[in-house]
């Protein structure tokens, strides 16, 4: 089970996107993004 985003009302959907079908439960839109963790890892270059 993965945290989603929908698109057009940015309601949070936990949903496995292998077996569950891609719409969201609210809006019924199909746009659905891959939420990313607020924080963002810092890579040194060398």
């Amino acid at each position: 089970m993965g945290n989603y985003v929908c698109a057009n009302c940015e309601e949070e959907i936990k949903m496995d996107p292998v077996t569950d079908r891609i719409i969201c439960p609210n809006c019924s839109s199909r746009i659905i993004l891959k939420k990313r963790p607020e924080e963002s890892n810092t890579v040194k270059a060398r």
